[in-house]
Parts: structure tokens; sequence; C-alpha cells
């Protein structure tokens, strides 16, 4: 196993294994419904619910994992193994079915085993295009997949080394300066394991989500992304849990400073932002736009949430690192409040605007206004606040008479002021002369 990773890293392909890696793991969880963003309707309706759109993911999944297994090959190999599956098929024996098959079997390596998950995974696509033709899925049919999935993954001992160990070294390392100079300083061993550990898998789920950024993929291929968001999912509860076992049996010798503890509470938050919110239902959406708008507030949710991980933990240990020097595009809790105070604000006056000068142009900017808050810098908002404000914004979204719209914009004006206000209790937002013409705004809600 040891020796194949090295031969990929010299030759430059370990992204390909780590990718491979990653749809792996995510067939594993995307079958457990825990971690899929199915609203209480649907996961109170399993049994009669159809899998139509989620088999059609795993399938487009399947299809890019086919296409990364030869590029773990060299060229000979793969050229070498289109021979041999020709002649051994064109010679095969009336009692063997397919002798290439056999013969693969047999072999334990790597590369046999990477051959042989190909050959399995194009049945199955066969298969899966075969059930797409049924106008339901059931549950039932859903969890075999899973199932059958699972044992072609794990028929290898090499794929299900891989998949066992925590980390491998030839991708999950930590390259941010400021963290090895950290973790240098930690003399304690046990200590040090414990924190390392938590800096890798946190490193480890940015890396996920890099596969998961709209700008990355074409729009046809967005929705497969809820695979990856069900990996990090999981993966991120199993990362929580770690940290809270570890605190329980190490006590304050665990590694973990006292703001980065109640900082870790927080994750679970922002993580049903995403499956319970955002992403709910999203395989049965039907307009790209709004796909595309629901994976990139998913994407940055998680990614600003575990970056500022990372620099928490990092700051228990040196409080004066900068988050920059380990995240080039690391955006602060500061910036996103400033950002969202100013937002806000914005809102407040133009919805005042309107009350004191309604006309259809007016109502038009408005909405104009509340489509690219919710887009922008509803994000920002406590997760209780979600709620409230996408109802506000529909109503106002689909009322198409200005006295109807007028009444609600009184509603949603009190409500603003209400958001604007306790925005302006965060602690990070200390008044600064940079922030004078907000508070000034402020003033004068």
């Amino acid at each position: 196993m040891s020796d194949w990773v090295a031969l990929l890293e010299e030759t430059g392909r370990t992204e390909f294994l780590f990718e491979l890696e990653m749809w792996l793991r995510s067939f594993e969880r995307y079958f457990r419904t825990r971690n899929q963003p199915l609203s209480e309707d649907s996961n109170r309706t399993l049994a009669i619910r159809s899998f139509y759109d989620e088999i059609g993911l795993v399938s487009h999944a399947i299809e890019r994992v086919t296409k990364i297994c030869p590029l773990l090959s060299s060229e000979d190999q793969v050229s070498h193994e289109r021979f041999d599956k020709y002649v051994e098929n064109f010679l095969k024996a009336d009692h063997i079915a397919d002798p290439y098959v056999a013969r693969l079997l047999r072999q334990n390596s790597p590369q046999s085993g990477l051959t042989l998950l190909r050959e399995s995974f194009e049945d199955l696509m066969l298969l899966l295009n075969e059930l797409s033709k049924l106008s339901r899925i059931p549950y039932a049919t859903f969890q075999a997949i899973g199932r059958v999935i699972y044992r072609e993954t794990r028929r290898n001992d090499y794929l299900s080394l891989l998949m066992d160990r925590r980390f491998i070294p030839a991708y999950d390392r930590i390259t941010a300066e400021p963290i090895t100079q950290l973790m240098q300083r930690i003399d304690d061993r046990e200590r040090r394991r414990v924190v390392a550990a938590t800096f890798l898998q946190f490193f480890r789920q940015l890396h996920y989500l890099e596969y998961a950024d709209p700008r990355r993929r074409h729009l046809e291929e967005l929705r497969t992304t809820v695979l990856i968001f069900s990996l990090v999912a999981s993966e991120t509860r199993e990362l929580v849990e770690f940290i809270r076992l570890e605190q329980a049996r190490l006590g304050s010798e665990s590694g973990f400073p006292e703001s980065f503890e109640s900082f870790i509470y927080c994750v679970p938050l922002e993580l049903r932002k995403v499956i319970q919110n955002e992403l709910t239902e999203l395989t049965s959406f039907k307009q790209a736009d709004a796909v595309y708008m629901k994976i990139e507030n998913s994407h940055g949710i998680l990614r600003d949430c575990f970056q500022q991980s990372v620099i928490q933990l990092a700051r228990g240990f040196d409080p004066d690192i900068d988050g920059h020097r380990i995240f080039p595009q690391y955006r602060t809790h500061l910036e996103q409040s400033r950002i969202l105070k100013h937002d806000l604000i914005t809102l407040t006056l133009s919805v005042q605007k309107f009350g004191q000068e309604p006309s259809d142009e007016g109502a038009e900017a408005l909405k104009r206004l509340i489509s690219r808050f919710r887009d922008r810098s509803l994000r920002f908002l406590m997760y209780r606040d979600w709620s409230s404000f996408e109802s506000f914004a529909t109503e106002l979204l689909k009322c198409d008479r200005v006295p109807g719209m007028l009444q609600l914009a009184h509603r949603f004006e009190t409500y603003l002021k209400t958001l604007v206000r306790e925005v302006n209790k965060r602690s990070v937002l200390s008044v600064t002369k940079d922030e004078t013409l907000d508070e000034n705004r402020v003033k004068l809600l």
C-alpha cells in the first residue's frame, strides 16, 4: 500500500487518490439517511418516498469514479488491462462467465482492486440507468444499491485499507507554516497528538469542500455535491464527538484551549444551517441558479466555520496569530458582521424610502435588494433568524401590488430594526473610526 501511494506521489497523482477516497467515503455516508438533507416530511415518509433523484446523483458520482480509476494507473497498465480483457473474453470457457474478472478476483493488489472496482461500477451504472426509466424508486431499492456499492468497494484489501486509515500522509498534511511552528512548541506527546489530529481533520474537511465549490463544477454536476456535503456532515459530527471525548478523557491536558472548547459547540449549529435549511430537498430543485445559490451558501458557511475553527484553536496557543497567514482568503467574523450590519441598514433604509414614496419602480428595486441580501448576507445572521427573514422575504417577493406590499413593508421595517439592534450588540463590533457612518445610520433608524 505504502509503495503504491509513494509511486502516485512521485508521479503527481495523489490528488486523484484523494478524490477517489472522497467519493467512496461519500457513498458509505450518503446511504445513511441521517446524513442526507431531507425535510421532516421526507424523513417521516421514507417507506413511501421515491428516491429517484438520489439514485441519479449516485449514478453521476459512480461515473466519475470509473474515470478516476484509470488515472491511478499508468498508460501501459491501462492498455495491458484492455488487451487482457479482450483476449480472455474472446477465449473464455463456457463454465466461466467472465475469465478476466475471475483472474482479477484471484489477485490482491491496488491495480487489480481499481480495475475490478471500475468493472463493477460500469455494470452498476447500466443497472442504475435502467432503474432511472422507472417512475418511482422505493427506499428498499435505494438501500440495496448502497449495500451493493459497499460490498464492491470493500472487496479489495487495499481499497479497504485506504478507507479505514484515518489519514494518508501523501495528502493529509499541515502545510500552513504558523500551524507547523505551533505544533513544534507543544512538548507533551499525547497533547500534540490530539491537537494535530484535530487540525488534520479540519484541513481534510476543507479539502473535501474544494470539490463542493460551485465555481469548480459544471452546472449539470452541481447536485452531485450533495454526496460530498453528506460526507462532510458525518465526519464533522465524528470530529466534534472526538473533541468531546478527548476533553472528558484528558481534562485540562487535552490540549484544547477554553476559548476553542466554547467555540466548537457552535459547529453543529452551522452544520444544521446547511443540512436542514440550505440543502433541504435540493435534489428536487429544477432551476440551476437556485441550486447554484444553495450550494454556494452551503460551501461558504462550512468553509468559514472550519477556517474559524482552525484559527480559534491556533490562537489558543498563540493569541497573536494572523488568520490570513493560515488562509489567505480568510474572512473574519468581524468582517462578516460588518458586511451584515451594512447590508441590514441599507435594506432598512430602502424599506423606509419605499414606505414614504411607494411606486411600482420602488417595489421592484426593493425586491432586488431583498434578493441580494438573501444571496449575500443572510448566512451571516444567527440561524434562529433565518426562517423569520425567509418568511418576510417570500411574502414580499410574491406580492405584485403596491398597496399589499406597502402593508408588508411596515412590518418588515420593524423586524429589520430589531435585527440591526441585535447585530449591533455583537462583541466583535466595537466602534472604530471606519464605522462612524454606519453608527450614524443606526441612530437614524
